[in-house]
């Protein structure tokens, strides 16, 4: 396991991750929908919800927009004579 970005499990070059943290983003969308449309959404429990779903969404959007960051500039094109602090 990798410390890059103290993302547990991250492997630079893998984009495995990235694509299971879409899924998982379209799957909480498609739940956060549900509830926003249907006639619970108005009550504590819906309200609950909808923020428990709102919550998790956001966690998981900068979650891929930071593995994504990642993998684009991965920590081994750290320049000669510079300090890698994600090591």
């Amino acid at each position: 396991m990798s410390g890059i970005g103290n993302i547990p499990g991250f492997s630079a070059g893998s984009g495995t991750q990235v694509a299971s943290l879409n899924g998982q983003i379209r799957q909480v969308k498609q739940q956060l929908d549900d509830w926003t449309t249907c006639v619970s959404a108005k009550t504590t429990k819906g309200q609950a919800e909808i923020q428990r779903l709102s919550g998790q969404l956001s966690a998981d959007v900068q979650r891929a927009h930071r593995l994504a960051s990642l993998q684009s500039n991965p920590a081994s094109t750290v320049q000669p004579g510079s300090i890698d602090v994600w090591a």
